[in-house]
């Protein structure tokens, strides 16, 4: 930022700095007058300067939080995703607006957004109940992108954001079910309902996310080669079933063994069996796990988790989610010795060094390998 020093007189001088634009768009400037030397007005001209690049004179005294964050959100409508926007608008709705929507751009500072955070961990959020550290941090995300775009548009100098104290993300032990506990679980589903057991065990073969597997058509299924094609997925958005591209936006092909192969080929021969004794005609694209008889009716993702949740309390488990058999295919091909680039692969991952950074501790059977390999090099 920089000052524009005219004199006016003998021993005057009349400072501008530029300190953004108002809501109408015209610029604002901080102007003072100084008498004295060139010099003196010069020191203090430099003073502003900082000032204002320091956030503490801006062109938003008139603007709330709030009317930036609403028009933050609708710019966030056109460049991400349903599922990402559906999560900003509940955190901005929830935690942020109560909190910061009322208050001025100018007089947010980073020590009310520490505040904020330190509340919100603490349980004051008014919602009941302490929001864990990722929540927070989603919280800071939305505060923080919302004072950037408030800067970009000349609002304010600077994003006090940055400054602010944010949880960090630690990283637990991932520590999958036992093969033992999982048949288990298989064992006690199938008793249960064996069309969910069959949804289990194709989580647990192929390491695909939940909602992956729930957009499955008989479509996807290549029963001549063995595989699976994934190629969307399944997300609740205002209370309703979408259906959208995976996580990574790219499609991928997983082989699956005979014995899954092979439920996946009963479980089609008794939905025809069934259509046929209803006198419906299922099509190619119905689903492999649905909730009606002419199976276009998805199962929901939260109703699927909390499915499982009822399971492993009829079957005695405790500690294990429904993510957690993702965690089971990854490590357990990481203890065969697995290349990790086909345990990326099939998981769905961006890039291998997505895997390497959840799984590197869990995948102790590639470090063995190569530790032995240096030191038959050294023998």
């Amino acid at each position: 930022m920089q000052g524009n020093l005219q004199q006016r007189g003998p021993s005057s001088w009349r400072i501008r700095v530029f300190v953004g634009r108002d809501e109408a768009g015209k610029k604002r400037y901080l102007e003072r007058t100084v008498r004295g030397t060139k010099r003196e007005a010069q020191r203090v001209m430099a003073r502003l300067v900082t000032e204002v690049d320091e956030g503490r004179h801006v062109a938003a005294a008139s603007t709330r939080f709030g009317e930036v964050l609403d028009r933050w959100l609708e710019i966030k409508a056109t460049v991400v995703e349903p599922t990402t926007l559906a999560s900003y608008r509940w955190i901005a709705k929830t935690y942020v607006a109560p909190a910061l929507g009322s208050l001025p751009l100018d007089k947010i500072r980073a020590l009310d957004l520490d505040r904020l955070y330190a509340r919100l961990r603490a349980g004051g959020s008014g919602t009941g109940g302490e929001l864990s550290p990722r929540t927070v941090r989603l919280c800071h995300t939305v505060v923080s992108q919302t004072l950037d775009q408030a800067r970009r548009w000349g609002l304010v100098a600077r994003n006090v954001a940055a400054d602010a104290t944010v949880p960090k993300s630690r990283k637990g032990e991932i520590v999958p079910p036992s093969v033992d506990t999982l048949r288990h679980l298989l064992v006690t589903a199938v008793a249960v309902d064996a069309e969910f057991a069959l949804y289990l065990r194709v989580l647990a073969a192929t390491g695909c996310r939940r909602s992956e597997v729930l957009a499955l058509r008989w479509t996807d299924v290549e029963l001549a080669t063995g595989e699976l094609r994934i190629r969307r997925a399944l997300a609740i958005v205002d209370s309703k079933v979408i259906e959208k591209d995976t996580k990574t936006h790219q499609a991928r092909r997983i082989a699956i063994d005979p014995a899954t192969l092979a439920a996946l080929e009963t479980h089609r021969l008794q939905l025809e069996e069934r259509a046929q004794h209803l006198g419906i005609v299922l099509g190619s694209e119905s689903l492999l796990f649905s909730s009606d008889d002419y199976r276009q009716k998805p199962w929901r993702p939260d109703v699927v988790t909390n499915r499982f949740i009822r399971l492993c309390r009829k079957a005695g488990v405790s500690g294990v989610r429904l993510h957690d058999l993702r965690h089971f295919v990854a490590t357990n091909l990481g203890a065969a010795g697995t290349p990790i680039a086909t345990i990326s692969a099939r998981l769905g991952h961006r890039d291998v060094a997505t895997t390497l950074n959840v799984y590197s501790h869990s995948l102790p059977a590639a470090d063995r390998s190569a530790a032995t390999a240096l030191g038959e090099l050294l023998d």
